[in-house]
């Protein structure tokens, strides 16, 4: 397992799509979700566990050329060539929340300040089942948890009160000034868009937006990420003792760039720690 693997918490929401892959983009495409269930979901995360390729998103801060790829997208101006896949490993990929009312939300989502009204209001705790870091083992006994799990209880409140301000503004983005820009729907009383939460464990250099999406393309439909936080990486852990600062994002797109920027600061913090 890589020195510099990380540990990610996603809301994704399938359904819809993005020119950024996230909810801040112009809207590109709106599927049904129907024929999705938990089950299919479940075995859709298995398919992406392991060594998987993956090609990076154009609103990114990769370089082609000298210049950023976001660059060349909010210009207008075409790639001078197709952006390159590249392998990355996905150690864990765990479904932590399903809009169901037989699935009890990880109770880690509540302790790092996601908001789970649209995803799992009506699961109650008698009789529900929680998704365990195996992916596909459901556990339904009435108070038996996943043990690795972290709980509300294992992170500080100032941390809480710190992922309420790093918590980037949904559907809206003051950067794009574009008139042909179509915001993502927010959720309404009947939306037929799909909510969930995951966890995933995975390389440097892996996008999780990307992920969603293509979990999305396998499952017959479109999707997008709606939040992210780095709650892991090199066995530091957020709520821990050696919990780094996050600063206020407006913006996912900017909030996976400074994530990716921030992997420097990590691995040189591992580095003296095992010195």
């Amino acid at each position: 397992m890589s020195g510099s693997s990380k540990v990610y918490i996603a809301e994704a929401r399938l359904g819809f799509s993005s020119t950024t892959l996230d909810s801040t983009g112009s809207l590109v495409d709106q599927q049904p979700t129907d024929h999705i269930t938990k089950e299919r979901l479940l075995d859709a995360l298995q398919v992406f566990k392991g060594e998987i390729s993956q090609t990076p998103p154009l609103y990114s801060a990769l370089n082609m050329d000298g210049k950023r790829l976001y660059d060349y997208a909010r210009e207008g101006i075409p790639l001078p060539r197709e952006i390159p896949s590249r392998k990355v490993q996905i150690y864990g990929l765990d479904l932590l929340s399903y809009p169901d009312e037989s699935t009890l939300p990880d109770p880690s989502l509540q302790a790092f300040g996601f908001q789970l009204d649209a995803v799992s209001a009506d699961a109650s705790v008698s009789g529900s089942s929680v998704i365990n870091n195996s992916g596909n083992d459901i556990i339904t006994n009435d108070n038996e948890h996943d043990k690795s799990t972290v709980g509300p209880n294992d992170v500080a409140e100032d941390v809480q009160e710190e992922r309420k301000t790093f918590r980037p503004k949904k559907f809206t983005d003051p950067t794009l000034t574009d008139p042909t820009y179509i915001p993502i729907p927010p959720p309404t009383i009947g939306d037929k868009s799909l909510y969930f939460h995951i966890r995933v464990h995975c390389s440097s250099g892996t996008y999780i937006r990307t992920l969603i999406a293509d979990i999305a393309t396998h499952l017959g439909t479109v999707g997008l990420m709606t939040d992210l936080l780095r709650v892991e990486q090199s066995g530091y852990r957020l709520g821990g003792p050696a919990t780094l600062e996050m600063r206020e994002c407006d913006n996912l797109e900017r909030v996976e760039e400074a994530i990716q920027a921030g992997n420097q600061i990590w691995d040189e913090r591992t580095h003296q720690h095992q010195e």
